[in-house]
């Protein structure tokens, strides 16, 4: 009985240790977020059911983009980034769509959307977030070329979704004002003028590249690739490798979950549904959560958005495979020859 004592504590301690090491390595997981942000993609969700399939895939995937601005401010307003990149958001897919109908303007655009995202990584934190939001939505629109009047019903709908995330997020934050806390910023890093502008060309270089690269070998959602490009270049090499590395890793595992739950549940739409909030719920919690996390949540999230525009999951999970390698090898071979 007297030995019991001590091995029961010794069990207990080493549990101890073993919660602690997990929490270390899962980083901070801010809970607040889920509820500030996630009802919206609820609400999403049900109004886009009646819409065509491509249609409320642009809705919600605009009200979970924007939600990540929950955590931010801008101008000295609370609300200030995310009504900021829902603008320009949409902006970016209404020219988006429109200038890919004219392939030889939607480059030049790529490259200056990517100098002033890249540059701002050393001036403002969110100011950079904002601008990243703008760069995303004109390469997802310049995969779809559209004329004037569907470019334009394309930026209604991303108003739309960022619209009912931005109107929730306010309502929320008045009954529960614990959730609308904004989320610690961390600081931006000056860069020496040689640095930054070595960083910026190498960063529009990496992303055009990883573009042409994935259209050339005909990748579904080709924009992943310099999307990849974009996130995980860094003025230092080895915090790019590192995020190049676990990007990979919980895209792999996003992925994979999610396929296997969409071929377990094909047929029951409620669940898949279910399994979408919950994804995009986690992917709010964990922003400043290991970055492993935080892409599996994303990725399984987008999978399970494309599956509900009826597309293959299967496909969807190994183009995004392969256009996350070709983005994160593109800016990590790019970031050698600049010597970042």
């Amino acid at each position: 009985m007297e030995n019991s004592i001590p091995r029961a504590k010794h069990r207990k301690t080493k549990l101890q240790a073993y919660w602690q090491r997990i929490k270390k390595f899962c980083g901070e997981i801010y809970w607040r977020e889920t509820v500030l942000c996630a009802p919206a993609i609820i609400i999403v969700l049900a109004l886009s059911l009646d819409m065509d399939p491509t249609d409320s895939v642009v809705v919600v995937g605009a009200a979970f983009s924007v939600g990540f601005g929950a955590s931010r401010t801008f101008g000295g307003y609370r609300w200030g980034a995310v009504i900021a990149a829902t603008a320009g958001m949409a902006l970016a897919a209404f020219s988006g769509s429109l200038a890919s109908e004219h392939a030889y303007w939607s480059f030049p655009v790529i490259a200056a959307l990517t100098a002033v995202c890249a540059a701002l990584t050393a001036y403002d934190n969110n100011l950079w977030w904002i601008s990243l939001q703008v760069v995303i939505a004109f390469l997802v629109a310049g995969y779809y070329p559209r004329p004037f009047d569907l470019a334009l019903y394309r930026a209604e709908l991303v108003l739309l979704g960022g619209g009912i995330q931005l109107i929730g997020m306010i309502l929320l934050a008045v009954l529960i004002p614990q959730s609308a806390r904004p989320l610690p910023v961390l600081p931006t890093t000056p860069l020496a003028k040689r640095l930054l502008v070595r960083f910026v060309v190498c960063v529009v270089i990496a992303v055009v590249l990883a573009l042409i690269l994935a259209k050339d070998a005909g990748l579904a959602n080709d924009y992943w690739a310099p999307m990849t490009a974009l996130l995980i270049l860094r003025p230092s090499g080895e915090v790019t490798l590192s995020r190049a590395l676990n990007r990979l890793i919980g895209t792999l595992l996003g992925c994979g979950l999610a396929t296997v739950i969409i071929y377990l549940f094909h047929d029951t739409l409620f669940m898949l549904l279910i399994c979408l909030t919950l994804t995009a719920a986690g992917a709010f919690s964990m922003q400043k959560a290991h970055y492993v996390l935080l892409s599996s949540m994303i990725s399984a999230t987008i999978v399970f958005l494309i599956a509900l525009g009826y597309g293959d999951p299967i496909q969807t999970t190994e183009h995004r495979l392969v256009a996350t390698l070709l983005g994160g090898a593109t800016a990590i071979v790019t970031g050698r020859i600049f010597r970042l």
